[in-house]
């Protein structure tokens, strides 16, 4: 099986790869996508203790 990094540039920015779709895949992502729409996630950011010079720190 060829590499996808053997093709060129141009190819392989239009490249979808050997493996079919599944007949379900936008139904199946569809319902993913509801079902995590659906979810109150009450996401919570609390400063660590620990902090750097380069970046903030959070508990999640």
């Amino acid at each position: 099986m060829p590499l996808t990094f053997d093709l060129p540039l141009e190819k392989l920015k239009t490249y979808t790869g050997i493996n079919p779709r599944p007949a379900d895949f936008d139904a199946y992502w569809d319902d993913a996508l509801a079902e995590m729409r659906a979810l109150d996630p009450q996401v919570e950011l609390v400063p660590a203790a620990f902090q750097t010079p380069y970046a903030e720190c959070f508990h999640l």
